[in-house]
């Protein structure tokens, strides 16, 4: 009895507060009525966010090497990892250049690798194709904005 009393209170409160929200205008959500900017959806335009650069550099590009135990120099590029190991760690192959510098991508390995300078070794992707100046240049504008999650 007592069980039930306490179930019948607690809908009784999330239906008067389900009541309460109205409709709501959309501000802020996406046409599929998700907040913008949230998991940037990879068959929509790329934007200068890290979400949005993983879901369309790092999880279909480049996790087809940097995944796993076996990623070339330790970095995973995978969702779970991707943040942590690039932004301020420094580079294992150029000790000197940080994997990605917030607000300095002009000196962040990640660009010189993605751009073929020689001093880095190896363009990424490796053997490519490569991506193209418009894609480089919004990863350059996350970094040049900070490198925020």
């Amino acid at each position: 009895m007592r069980l039930s009393k306490l179930l019948g209170a607690a809908l009784a409160t999330t239906a008067a507060l389900v009541a309460g929200c109205g409709g709501g205008s959309g501000a802020g959500l996406d046409a599929n009525g998700r907040p913008l900017g949230e998991g940037d959806d990879p068959s929509g335009p790329m934007t200068a966010s890290f979400s949005s650069i993983q879901s369309h550099v790092f999880t279909p590009i480049c996790t087809a090497c940097h995944a796993g135990g076996a990623a070339p120099q330790g970095l995973r590029l995978d969702a779970a990892n991707s943040f942590t190991m690039l932004v301020g760690v420094a580079s294992a192959e150029v000790p000197a250049l940080k994997r990605v510098a917030p607000g300095d991508a002009a000196n962040s390995y990640l660009i010189h690798k993605l751009e073929g300078h020689q001093s880095v070794g190896a363009r990424m992707p490796f053997g490519g194709p490569y991506l193209d100046a418009a894609t480089i240049n919004l990863i350059r504008q996350w970094i040049d904005n900070g490198a925020q999650k």
